[in-house]
């Protein structure tokens, strides 16, 4: 299984259980893609280090835009701009070229470009309300990683299901 993780707004809302899930995942032999639209300068690995977040990809959009050649503006040297619907487009397709199983990101806008299972990411109620093809399907409670990691198993499975329903209509 390949699992997405959005460092701002996810795994900065709570480092310690995106700790505790990224190894988790690991261990289980999963890659753990980290998802992000900042540039992985330096400083933004080591503040995933000093997290305990563990990972087998990172991929950032700004560093995948650069190297693309988009224009880009800046607001500062960490935090570029580039046209609103290329930057709403790349997580998606990241996760598509990747065969990624399931994302977890707290911005919905990314969600309505995903062919794979997205989870919104609500850290306030710390649950996540799962969506495949924009459409909202269930919603977990993040109680623990192990059962998180059971949730995305059983989503996944349950998705592929849906994937070959569709394909029969």
């Amino acid at each position: 299984m390949k699992l997405g993780l959005d460092i701002h707004g996810v795994i900065t809302a709570n480092p310690a259980f995106f700790a505790k899930f990224s190894n988790l995942a690991v261990e289980k032999n999963y890659d753990v893609h980290i998802i992000t639209g900042a540039m992985l300068t330096d400083k933004k690995i080591a503040e995933l280090k000093r997290c305990g977040i563990v990972w087998t990809h990172l991929f950032s959009i700004a560093d995948y835009h650069k190297k693309l050649g988009t224009p880009m503006t800046f607001s500062d040297p960490d935090n570029p701009w580039i046209e609103h619907n290329l930057w709403n487009k790349a997580k998606a397709k990241y996760c598509e070229d990747q065969n990624i199983s399931f994302h977890i990101d707290d911005t919905l806008s990314y969600g309505e470009h995903f062919k794979t299972p997205f989870a919104l990411y609500d850290h306030f109620n710390n649950r996540v309300d799962w969506h495949y093809l924009t459409k909202k399907y269930s919603a977990f409670l993040l109680n623990s990683p192990e059962d998180t990691l059971s949730n995305i198993e059983r989503v996944v499975k349950d998705t592929l299901k849906l994937s070959l329903i569709s394909e029969d209509k």
